[in-house]
């Protein structure tokens, strides 16, 4: 799924990145060790504006959450919260997807013909348990443990 925007811009990079790991969740089924992974491209544009769309899957459920922006741009609907891009630099993105309790976090950054990307969840303010939606219930979690990143320049 491309922007209209996204179609109309040249790129600076083109990149597609993957993410791993685990999760223990308490509620609504307490399980450990889930495997949640997420999947995604998009593209930095020389205008500052930036798109990406990010697969996640938990449990055995997935969320497609877009993400479209520019600097200072709002966030947007996304499946179980809202999602929001923020360029970071010429070269760098933020992919915030802000879910009940907490924001999950990936930052990319491209490097030429290469680019990196780490993956975070940060708690909201009086916040203690994380949050995940599967693409139709939200579970109450420990932190994500993420065990596995990678970036690649398209």
């Amino acid at each position: 799924m491309f922007s209209t925007q996204a179609t109309a811009q040249t790129a600076v990079a083109k990149f597609h990145i993957h993410f791993s790991g685990t999760v223990d969740c308490q509620q609504p089924v307490q399980a450990n060790n889930i495997p949640i992974s997420g999947d995604g491209t998009g593209a930095i544009f020389t205008d500052g504006g930036a798109y990406a769309d990010v697969t996640e899957t938990a449990f055995i459920f997935s969320s497609t959450i877009h993400f479209d922006g520019r600097l200072g741009a709002r966030p947007t609907a996304a499946p179980g919260g809202s999602a929001q891009v923020r360029v970071a630099g010429r070269n760098g993105l933020k992919l915030i997807w802000n879910l009940p309790n907490n924001a999950l976090v990936v930052n990319i950054a491209t490097h030429g013909q290469s680019c990196s990307a780490s993956f975070g969840a940060n708690l909201f303010p009086g916040k203690r348990q994380y949050t995940l939606f599967d693409g139709s219930t939200i579970h109450y979690c420990g932190r994500p443990r993420v065990e596995q990143t990678s970036c690649q320049v398209q």
